[in-house]
């Protein structure tokens, strides 16, 4: 690949996604600072060297810096970019001054600026995913196997070509994202899968015995499930009907259907490619067809194993994937479907799509933090940068909307983190001092930061580490 294709697909994509995420978060402090009569001194995208400055009327300075890897919101009486508050800074300040000043603000306004940013990252991802889903609805890939890996653990598990994938360790699967998302996520070995596949059992009705005397038509030999059904009448009345369903409940001995092979459990669905819709259906076609061979079609949930193993996803030659925890299935493209939302529908999904990146996510974590996980799975600056390539070359301008949003929902997430110098830290310590009704002390604050900084530092070293390991291994394994 050219070095102008590496700039548009890589630095370019990376600069606008952190430009954008860091502006929505630092905007959220200042903006609800503003609204709280706070005075913000500067406003950065980016660090280091001014590229570009404007004063606006209120004396906020908004500048472009030359190094777009963060930003910063500093208020009146912040001894520098971070944040930090000295005496020496606040002695220098007005009375008329002191009062925009954050060090010298309640405990409330504290917690309403410093949880803003976070917020705002909560809620720009949503509106990004409400924005996609009502303007394109969502493409859902139905979990249905539409072709399995030679040698892959799906083969080795017995898994099979139009199997549908219920479940993984317990989990319901909905759709291929789903299934990506856990098999990420589960620690088990072996994975417990259960699927659904569908038979077909070509039976002929007999005369059968039914409560000790023959019955009145040949039959197959087979019981739906009963179940009880309650409706609301106009007038407010409730009404029971039963209704059976064509679910086999029993299956009688040395009849068409045991020789067949059909257990309990089993679901009708058609019979001679005619769909069913209730069990008194089948029964019908049936006596229609009493001389006649006919061709029950079922589904069955088939429980199975598998061992999954890291390899790595099928892909260009200019751009290999990452190995990965894989179970070697693709979907099968013709079943995707597109789900179009309505305005207030696309408002709901997106908040849901929010909510379950958070949990995905927080369950990464807590696996990492209780040894389930390997820490190789933190990533930094750098890991970024090469996703935000690679879903901009694959996914196009909606991918990439997508990976901005979910990027932003683990950039709030992050900062909520109760770590010194993080939001979620500060926060902390602001609630702190709201319920004692005093400030905490400038030398256990210091402390407490210092342990903050170095927390960070580790963990930065540890995700670079990581993200270096992770490029050469992408390309030299």
């Amino acid at each position: 690949m050219s070095i102008i294709a590496n700039i548009i697909y890589y630095i370019v994509p990376f600069i606008v996604l952190l430009g954008v995420l860091v502006f929505v978060h630092e905007f959220g402090h200042f903006i609800v600072a503003r609204l709280l009569d706070v005075r913000v001194v500067a406003f950065s995208i980016g660090f280091g060297k001014k590229l570009w400055s404007r004063t606006d009327k209120k004396g906020t300075c908004w500048q472009l810096a030359a190094i777009p890897l963060g930003g910063f919101c500093q208020f009146l009486g912040d001894g520098d970019a971070s944040s930090s508050t000295t005496d020496e800074a606040l002695e220098n300040l007005s009375e008329e001054e002191k009062k925009g000043a954050f060090a010298l603000q309640p405990a409330w306004k504290k917690i309403l600026i410093v949880i803003a940013g976070p917020f705002f990252n909560y809620l720009f991802a949503a509106i990004l995913f409400f924005g996609m889903f009502w303007a394109y609805g969502k493409m859902v890939y139905p979990p249905v196997v539409g072709e399995v890996f030679e040698n892959s653990a799906a083969e080795k598990a017995g898994i099979s070509v139009g199997d549908t994938i219920i479940s993984i360790d317990g989990k319901e699967i909905t759709d291929f994202l789903s299934l990506s998302n856990e098999i990420q996520l589960t620690q088990s070995d072996p994975v417990e899968i259960v699927v659904e596949r569908t038979f077909e059992a070509k039976m002929l009705p007999e005369m059968m015995p039914v409560c000790g005397k023959d019955s009145e038509y040949k039959l197959i030999g087979v019981s739906g499930t009963l179940i009880k059904e309650e409706t609301t009448l106009e007038d407010g009345s409730k009404q029971c009907h039963e209704k059976v369903l064509p679910i086999v409940n029993n299956v009688l001995p040395d009849s068409p259907a045991q020789k067949a092979g059909l257990q309990k459990g089993d679901v009708l669905i058609a019979v001679d490619e005619k769909p069913l819709a209730s069990f008194a259906e089948l029964q019908q076609y049936i006596r229609e067809h009493q001389d006649d061979e006919v061709a029950v079609q079922y589904k069955r949930r088939i429980p199975l194993q598998a061992h999954l193993e890291e390899k790595t996803p099928p892909g260009d030659e200019e751009t290999p994937m990452p190995r990965r925890r894989m179970l070697g299935v693709k979907s099968v493209p013709d079943l995707t479907v597109s789900e179009k939302y309505g305005f207030a529908e696309a408002a709901v999904a997106g908040v849901k799509e929010t909510y379950d990146i958070t949990a995905m996510t927080l369950r990464g974590v807590w696996q990492m933090i209780t040894g389930q996980r390997s820490g190789e799975d933190v990533g930094g600056i750098i890991r970024i940068a090469e996703m935000s390539g690679d879903v901009s070359k694959r996914g196009g301008f909606i991918g990439f909307l997508y990976f901005m949003a979910l990027i932003s929902v683990n950039l709030g997430l992050i900062n909520l983190f109760p770590i010194p110098v993080l939001d979620g830290g500060n926060l902390v310590i602001f609630v702190i001092e709201l319920l004692i009704g005093r400030e905490l002390k400038p030398n256990v604050k210091d402390w407490i930061f210092k342990f903050g900084i170095m927390i960070v530092l580790a963990l930065m070293v540890f995700a670079t580490w990581n993200d270096v390991a992770h490029l050469l291994g992408r390309f030299f394994k």
